[in-house]
């Protein structure tokens, strides 16, 4: 009996004695660090892009495709980019964040680049955003490999800013609703190129699941001083999941340029008007196809589509149209390919053939290849 009891006691001192080794471990145990929460993400991508009409100058030297964002290079390969983002999430006790997005690649040639921005959130509905950071316009973004097309469109190679420089402040009313106002530099410009500011705007709201919309613009001084023109933008995005395999998008964008100098009086004022639909099937879980229409018209000479190896013929209201079918598959869950066809043309001679002539139309097939990490 006594044998049974030493045995007892015995074993309850060691459960006590391990719990207090354990509370010791966990007593001695270091502090959380603010870098342990720090992820690294990013992805490589290359591509190829071949253009039906083989653009040259009609000296023999090749021309890049007109229109074109990231893929300028004509019947070329190209390394586009590589991404690593360091970025640090808002905790809950020292409410603070930052990110920082270095990027290199062909594509860094035509845009603002490098992304880097610190948050803090004083409240947790509240938060407030310096640096440098993305546009709240369009539908399509930065990262080609996050959208569901390969090329970029005409309304984010003409009708919207890149990237801002500056201060924002971001408000969640709810969990459905969420405003953000800043002041920035400009479009796309780190020094600002005059004295005054830009000022952003965006009301987000996700009704349901299945549907969201937002509504954003942009209202300041773009041109370099002693210019007084004005530009305003406005823009508007609305997404829906139709089924778990089909998706729809659409985008509409109109902007106005004030004492427009490419206007034929320095007083005059342009205008622009565009508008895009996506639609994505998802085949399989590895297999999704997606078609994209757009239409951007310049209206009063307002210059978007910006100069070219050809002058225009004399209208000042220069409309081009785009349709793209991508075809995108997943070989891994982080390594994919897409394969995509375009066809561009506009309401004047704007692209460029073979023999160095003016035509009205661009059809282009590529294919790209990216892993993300």
């Amino acid at each position: 009996m006594r044998s049974k009891m030493w045995s007892k006691r015995l074993v309850v001192s060691g459960v006590i004695m391990a719990v207090a080794q354990t509370a010791l471990v966990y007593a001695d145990a270091p502090a959380a660090k603010w870098y342990d929460s720090i992820g690294i993400s990013g992805y490589l991508q290359s591509s190829y892009v071949g253009n039906l009409n083989s653009p040259h100058d009609g000296a023999g030297g090749k021309v890049n495709n007109v229109g074109r964002q990231y893929d300028t290079d004509s019947n070329g390969f190209s390394f586009n980019a590589f991404l690593l983002q360091i970025a640090k999430p808002v905790g809950d006790s020292d409410h603070y964040g930052f990110t920082v997005r270095l990027r290199t690649g062909q594509d860094t040639g035509s845009m603002a680049a490098q992304e880097a921005y610190l948050t803090y959130a004083p409240i947790s509905k509240l938060s407030i955003i310096g640096g440098k950071f993305v546009t709240p316009e369009g539908y399509e973004v930065v990262d080609s490999v996050a959208n569901p097309n390969f090329s970029l469109g005409l309304l984010f190679t003409y009708a919207e800013p890149i990237t801002h420089t500056g201060l924002k402040a971001n408000y969640a009313f709810t969990d459905k609703v969420n405003a953000t106002f800043g002041v920035v530099n400009g479009w796309d410009v780190a020094p600002d190129n005059n004295t005054a500011k830009t000022l952003l705007f965006q009301v987000a709201t996700t009704p349901t699941k299945q549907i969201s919309w937002s509504v954003q613009g942009l209202y300041g001084k773009e041109l370099a001083d002693p210019t007084h023109s004005q530009r305003l933008s406005l823009d508007t995005v609305g997404t829906f999941a139709v089924t778990d395999k089909l998706s729809l998008a659409a985008q509409g964008n109109w902007g106005q340029q004030t004492n427009d100098p490419n206007t034929a009086s320095s007083a005059g004022t342009s205008h622009w008007l565009g508008a895009g639909v996506w639609a994505s099937f998802a085949e399989t879980a590895k297999c999704t196809s997606t078609v994209r229409f757009e239409v951007l018209e310049d209206q009063n000479n307002a210059n978007r589509f910006g100069a070219t190896a050809f002058a225009n013929t004399g209208t000042t209201n220069q409309t081009v149209k785009e349709v793209t079918f991508t075809q995108k598959h997943m070989l891994t869950t982080a390594m994919g390919v897409r394969g995509e066809f375009r066809h561009d043309w506009s309401n004047e001679p704007y692209f460029v053939k073979h023999d160095g002539s003016a035509v009205r139309n661009q059809n282009t097939i590529s294919a790209d290849w990216f892993v993300t990490f």
